[in-house]
């Protein structure tokens, strides 16, 4: 069985087409928890019409508090979750039919070539469309040129390669999610840096959804010049997203470092501790530890921007 888990706060807009493409799905032994965090619009109707039409299939949380962000909305979800096999969801996309018995037959190859008791990841592309939902992009990763093959665990201390909504993990990866960081850029970045330093990560090089873009998104689709320019035009943004990615990475180190192996360990400690360095040792550590991002324009970006 696989469980999707669908984040909503207030999408009445394009809930019920997101809803119909998980239920219209090739493979049909899924079933769908939804958590609202506290909509103020029509989404909790439109769940409770779902969930009454498909109570086999549909089941939502009884939430009474808000969780505060996306991504503690979706941990609450994964704390919530048990099944074998997980996948995320957001609210205003469309799945492409076949997106589950894809990404579950990848799963299996992994389970066959490393085993069940691994925490395992996959994700894969997706195409970019406009609010009506005409492609725009056909493909993300290649349209922002994103190393996606790149899994390793220094390069996911700097850059997340993985998209959320595309991502199914394994039940092991659930007890390495008992823990609900508090510091976190993003709950896919997160299971990132988890899959990278424990367990195994697939991509699957082909559109698995139609990843809608409007005024509402939390995270747009932002082209590489597009994301240049914003870079050098909004320093403080920048400086705000690389403190954040340091107190992620000092999260990850105190509820994991134990666990860690000695190699990954040497490289969180010394990552933690580059803000305070000069400009020439933080370049020598970004060098000799290997803290790449997708591109050396954007390498040679952070060398500077730290």
């Amino acid at each position: 069985m696989v469980t999707i888990l669908l984040a909503t706060y207030n999408g009445e807009t394009y809930l019920r087409q997101q809803l119909d493409s998980l239920l219209n799905q090739t493979h049909k032994e899924l079933f769908i928890l939804i958590s609202d965090d506290l909509s103020s619009d029509r989404t909790p109707g439109i769940i409770k019409e779902y969930e009454k039409k498909y109570p086999n299939q549909i089941k939502s949380l009884k939430n009474i508090k808000a969780s505060g962000s996306p991504q503690n909305n979706f941990f609450r979800l994964l704390s919530s979750a048990d099944d074998d096999y997980i996948m995320l969801c957001d609210q205003d996309d469309i799945w492409l039919p076949h997106k589950v018995e894809v990404t579950l037959k990848e799963m299996k190859q992994m389970e066959l070539k490393w085993g069940n008791d691994l925490p395992l990841l996959v994700h894969g592309d997706l195409s970019v469309t406009d609010e009506e939902g005409t492609i725009r992009q056909k493909s993300m990763a290649r349209f922002q040129n994103i190393a996606v093959h790149d899994n390793r665990f220094t390069h996911y201390l700097v850059e997340n390669n993985i998209t959320g909504n595309t991502v199914m993990i394994n039940r092991s990866f659930l007890s390495y999610l008992t823990y609900i960081p508090k510091q976190c850029m993003m709950h896919d970045w997160w299971l990132g840096l988890l899959a990278s330093c424990f367990g195994k990560i697939s991509y699957i090089d082909q559109p698995l959804l139609l990843y809608r873009q409007h005024g509402s998104n939390q995270v747009g689709s932002r082209g590489q010049m597009e994301q240049y320019v914003s870079r050098l035009t909004q320093k403080e943004r920048v400086k705000e997203e690389y403190r954040k990615m340091f107190l992620q990475a000092r999260a990850f180190l105190k509820q994991y470092g134990q666990e860690m192996d000695s190699e990954k360990r040497e490289a969180l400690e010394q990552f933690v501790t580059l803000s305070d360095k000069s400009r020439l040792e933080k370049v020598r550590i970004i060098w000799k530890y290997k803290f790449y991002k997708s591109t050396i324009i954007r390498t040679f970006g952070q060398m500077f921007s730290i």
